[in-house]
């Protein structure tokens, strides 16, 4: 998925854009995420019960 200039949409911006996070349940992500530096976005969101693991492989097989 591109943002329009050439970019690659990065998960978050990907799963906001599509109602599957609100934009506090994805910055949440992000603050644990910034305290956990070796873990994936997607994995924290389904971890945290915000997306099931199939919306996760969708944005996985579209890039």
């Amino acid at each position: 998925m591109n943002n329009g200039n050439g970019q690659r949409e990065k998960i978050g911006q990907y799963l906001v854009r599509l109602d599957y996070l609100s934009f506090e349940q994805a910055e949440e992500v992000l603050r644990i995420q910034q305290e956990n530096p070796g873990r994936k976005f997607g994995d924290i969101a389904v971890e945290l019960g915000y997306i099931d693991r199939e919306i996760l492989e969708e944005y996985i097989a579209a890039q």
